[in-house]
């Protein structure tokens, strides 16, 4: 697996094969993993949280991760606004939401490891 960190940059190709299985997720109805479900069950605003993700439009300009396996893209993280803190998710490339948290807008990552991404 590799992965792409928004603070490590993307390739153009990888931005491309992003933008590309962005639109086509638009149509396909989201999904959750038991996982991320039972993270989804421990937020505090949890039905409020579901609510806007099910209303949530994709948009590369919220991704900040993304992972690809033999050379295609599998997972893309999304960190979008919300409330007094930010939702921060993982999707699969079928529409399925792999796992979720919510974070705090000012959070400046000091435990982000960056040599866990490769260099684009």
């Amino acid at each position: 697996m590799e992965k792409y960190h928004v603070l490590k940059g993307f390739k153009p190709s990888h931005v491309i094969q992003a933008e590309a299985l962005i639109e086509a997720l638009q149509a396909r109805k989201l999904s959750f993993t038991s996982h991320a479900l039972r993270e989804l069950a421990n937020e505090a605003e949890a039905v409020k949280i579901g609510q806007h993700l099910k209303d949530y439009r994709l948009n590369f300009s919220d991704v900040f991760e993304l992972a690809f396996y033999a050379g295609k893209l599998e997972k893309i993280g999304f960190r979008v606004k919300f409330a007094e803190n930010d939702i921060i998710f993982i999707l699969s490339s079928e529409k399925s939401l792999v796992t979720l948290w919510t974070n705090s807008k000012f959070d400046c990552h000091k435990t982000l490891n960056l040599s866990l991404y490769c260099k684009a």
